[in-house]
Protein backbone atom coordinates (compact mmCIF):
# COMPACT_ATOMS: atom_id res chain seq x y z
CA UNK A 1 0.00 0.00 0.00
CA UNK A 2 1.68 3.48 -0.89
CA UNK A 3 -1.05 5.29 0.92
CA UNK A 4 -4.48 4.92 3.50
CA UNK A 5 -6.88 8.13 4.17
CA UNK A 6 -9.31 6.74 6.98
CA UNK A 7 -11.96 9.29 7.26
CA UNK A 8 -9.21 12.20 6.82
CA UNK A 9 -10.51 15.89 6.69
CA UNK A 10 -8.30 18.84 5.99
CA UNK A 11 -9.83 22.41 7.76
CA UNK A 12 -7.93 25.41 6.40
CA UNK A 13 -9.45 28.82 7.28
CA UNK A 14 -12.86 28.64 5.48
CA UNK A 15 -11.85 26.17 3.25
CA UNK A 16 -12.38 22.18 4.37
CA UNK A 17 -11.40 18.71 2.78
CA UNK A 18 -14.38 16.49 3.76
CA UNK A 19 -13.78 12.99 5.11
CA UNK A 20 -11.26 11.17 2.65
CA UNK A 21 -11.69 7.45 2.76
CA UNK A 22 -8.89 5.92 0.07
CA UNK A 23 -6.47 3.48 -0.39
CA UNK A 24 -3.64 3.83 -2.74
CA UNK A 25 -1.85 0.87 -3.92
CA UNK A 26 1.14 0.04 -5.14
CA UNK A 27 1.19 0.74 -9.74
CA UNK A 28 -1.96 2.58 -8.85
CA UNK A 29 -2.05 5.35 -11.61
CA UNK A 30 -4.69 8.25 -10.41
CA UNK A 31 -5.85 11.03 -11.99
CA UNK A 32 -7.03 13.81 -9.66
CA UNK A 33 -9.36 16.05 -11.57
CA UNK A 34 -11.75 19.29 -10.63
CA UNK A 35 -11.96 23.01 -10.51
CA UNK A 36 -9.25 25.21 -9.33
CA UNK A 37 -9.79 25.64 -5.47
CA UNK A 38 -11.17 22.50 -5.05
CA UNK A 39 -9.47 20.64 -2.56
CA UNK A 40 -6.93 18.97 -5.06
CA UNK A 41 -3.44 19.91 -4.10
CA UNK A 42 -4.60 20.06 -0.34
CA UNK A 43 -5.74 16.05 -1.25
CA UNK A 44 -1.97 15.42 -2.59
CA UNK A 45 -0.54 17.37 0.50
CA UNK A 46 -2.28 15.14 2.87
CA UNK A 47 -1.80 11.97 1.61
CA UNK A 48 1.91 12.76 1.11
CA UNK A 49 2.02 13.63 4.87
CA UNK A 50 2.72 17.26 4.00
CA UNK A 51 -0.38 18.50 5.71
CA UNK A 52 -1.86 16.67 8.91
CA UNK A 53 -5.64 15.58 8.62
CA UNK A 54 -7.73 17.52 11.08
CA UNK A 55 -9.41 14.43 11.75
CA UNK A 56 -9.15 10.81 10.82
CA UNK A 57 -5.43 9.54 9.72
CA UNK A 58 -3.19 9.18 6.90
CA UNK A 59 -0.70 6.66 6.62
CA UNK A 60 2.30 6.39 3.81
CA UNK A 61 3.37 2.95 3.34
CA UNK A 62 6.55 1.84 3.85
CA UNK A 63 9.49 1.71 1.09
CA UNK A 64 7.46 4.74 -0.42
CA UNK A 65 10.13 7.36 -1.75
CA UNK A 66 8.19 10.30 -3.63
CA UNK A 67 9.50 12.19 -6.22
CA UNK A 68 7.73 15.91 -7.47
CA UNK A 69 8.60 16.53 -10.57
CA UNK A 70 8.43 20.19 -10.47
CA UNK A 71 11.12 20.07 -8.26
CA UNK A 72 13.17 18.24 -10.07
CA UNK A 73 13.21 19.85 -12.97
CA UNK A 74 14.29 22.91 -10.89
CA UNK A 75 17.43 21.06 -10.08
CA UNK A 76 18.31 21.91 -14.42
CA UNK A 77 17.98 25.70 -15.11
CA UNK A 78 21.90 26.26 -14.18
CA UNK A 79 24.71 26.98 -16.53
CA UNK A 80 26.57 23.58 -15.88
CA UNK A 81 25.81 20.83 -19.17
CA UNK A 82 23.06 18.48 -18.03
CA UNK A 83 25.52 15.87 -17.99
CA UNK A 84 27.52 17.93 -14.96
CA UNK A 85 24.38 18.96 -13.25
CA UNK A 86 22.76 15.60 -13.09
CA UNK A 87 25.73 13.89 -11.60
CA UNK A 88 25.98 16.01 -8.98
CA UNK A 89 22.55 15.18 -7.90
CA UNK A 90 23.75 11.34 -8.28
CA UNK A 91 27.24 11.54 -6.96
CA UNK A 92 27.34 7.55 -6.79
CA UNK A 93 26.56 6.89 -10.52
CA UNK A 94 29.51 7.03 -13.33
CA UNK A 95 29.12 8.63 -16.26
CA UNK A 96 29.00 6.33 -18.37
CA UNK A 97 25.58 5.33 -16.58
CA UNK A 98 24.20 8.77 -16.44
CA UNK A 99 24.63 9.13 -20.12
CA UNK A 100 22.59 6.02 -20.25
CA UNK A 101 20.29 6.62 -18.34
CA UNK A 102 19.72 10.68 -19.87
CA UNK A 103 19.68 8.77 -23.02
CA UNK A 104 17.22 5.84 -22.20
CA UNK A 105 14.98 9.70 -21.65
CA UNK A 106 15.97 10.62 -25.25
CA UNK A 107 18.71 13.32 -24.41
CA UNK A 108 21.88 12.18 -26.00
CA UNK A 109 24.99 13.51 -27.25
CA UNK A 110 23.72 16.95 -28.48
CA UNK A 111 21.77 17.78 -25.23
CA UNK A 112 24.14 16.40 -22.22
CA UNK A 113 26.99 18.66 -23.20
CA UNK A 114 24.55 21.87 -23.75
CA UNK A 115 23.96 24.40 -20.62
CA UNK A 116 20.66 22.89 -18.55
CA UNK A 117 19.25 26.33 -18.71
CA UNK A 118 19.35 26.38 -22.42
CA UNK A 119 17.32 23.10 -22.40
CA UNK A 120 13.56 23.71 -23.47
CA UNK A 121 10.79 22.90 -20.56
CA UNK A 122 10.07 19.43 -22.13
CA UNK A 123 13.89 18.52 -22.12
CA UNK A 124 14.10 19.67 -18.54
CA UNK A 125 11.22 17.79 -17.74
CA UNK A 126 12.42 14.40 -19.02
CA UNK A 127 16.24 15.00 -17.51
CA UNK A 128 13.70 15.58 -14.16
CA UNK A 129 11.95 12.20 -14.70
CA UNK A 130 15.45 10.26 -15.32
CA UNK A 131 16.68 12.11 -12.02
CA UNK A 132 13.25 10.59 -10.33
CA UNK A 133 14.33 7.15 -11.62
CA UNK A 134 18.03 7.01 -10.79
CA UNK A 135 16.91 8.26 -7.03
CA UNK A 136 14.52 5.23 -6.95
CA UNK A 137 11.83 7.02 -6.86
CA UNK A 138 8.52 4.96 -6.73
CA UNK A 139 5.86 7.59 -5.89
CA UNK A 140 5.62 10.02 -9.14
CA UNK A 141 3.47 13.45 -7.86
CA UNK A 142 2.65 15.86 -11.09
CA UNK A 143 0.80 18.70 -10.10
CA UNK A 144 -0.37 20.14 -13.19
CA UNK A 145 2.41 18.76 -15.08
CA UNK A 146 1.54 20.52 -18.76
CA UNK A 147 1.02 24.19 -17.72
CA UNK A 148 4.02 25.82 -19.51
CA UNK A 149 4.77 23.22 -21.86
CA UNK A 150 4.19 23.11 -25.73
CA UNK A 151 2.52 20.05 -27.29
CA UNK A 152 5.97 18.76 -28.31
CA UNK A 153 7.04 18.80 -24.43
CA UNK A 154 3.92 17.07 -23.59
CA UNK A 155 3.91 14.46 -25.86
CA UNK A 156 7.12 13.67 -24.57
CA UNK A 157 5.99 13.73 -20.67
CA UNK A 158 3.40 11.28 -21.83
CA UNK A 159 5.87 9.03 -23.28
CA UNK A 160 8.26 9.48 -20.57
CA UNK A 161 5.03 8.19 -17.81
CA UNK A 162 4.15 5.79 -20.20
CA UNK A 163 7.81 3.77 -19.48
CA UNK A 164 6.88 5.02 -15.62
CA UNK A 165 6.51 1.59 -13.48
CA UNK A 166 5.53 2.78 -9.87
CA UNK A 167 3.28 4.19 -8.58
CA UNK A 168 1.44 8.22 -10.40
CA UNK A 169 -0.37 10.72 -8.66
CA UNK A 170 -1.56 13.44 -11.46
CA UNK A 171 -3.29 16.28 -10.81
CA UNK A 172 -4.42 18.00 -14.12
CA UNK A 173 -6.81 19.84 -16.19
CA UNK A 174 -5.61 19.04 -19.53
CA UNK A 175 -8.37 16.41 -21.35
CA UNK A 176 -5.69 15.43 -23.76
CA UNK A 177 -3.22 14.13 -20.76
CA UNK A 178 -6.57 12.20 -19.18
CA UNK A 179 -7.07 10.37 -22.36
CA UNK A 180 -3.02 9.79 -23.34
CA UNK A 181 -1.68 8.86 -20.17
CA UNK A 182 -2.37 5.61 -18.98
CA UNK A 183 -4.28 5.64 -16.09
CA UNK A 184 -6.18 3.15 -13.47
CA UNK A 185 -7.81 5.85 -11.52
CA UNK A 186 -9.64 9.09 -11.22
CA UNK A 187 -10.44 10.74 -8.14
CA UNK A 188 -12.42 14.10 -8.42
CA UNK A 189 -12.52 16.93 -5.95
CA UNK A 190 -15.59 19.47 -6.15
CA UNK A 191 -16.22 21.64 -2.97
CA UNK A 192 -14.03 19.82 -0.92
CA UNK A 193 -15.32 16.06 -1.67
CA UNK A 194 -13.21 13.76 -3.21
CA UNK A 195 -15.58 11.36 -5.47
CA UNK A 196 -13.67 8.43 -7.66
CA UNK A 197 -14.93 8.16 -10.65
CA UNK A 198 -15.54 5.09 -12.48
CA UNK A 199 -15.32 3.95 -16.42
CA UNK A 200 -18.08 4.86 -18.21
Amino acid sequence: VVAVARNASVRRGDFTLEAVDLQVAWRDRVAVTGPNGAGKSTLLAMLLGRVAPSSGTVELGSGVLVGEVDQARAMFEGDDPLVVAFAREVPDWPTADVRTLLAKFGLGGHHIHRQAASLSPGERTRAALALLQARGVNLLVLDEPTNHLDLPAIEQLEAALDGFDGTILLVTHDRRMLETVRLTRRLHVEDGRVTEVTAD
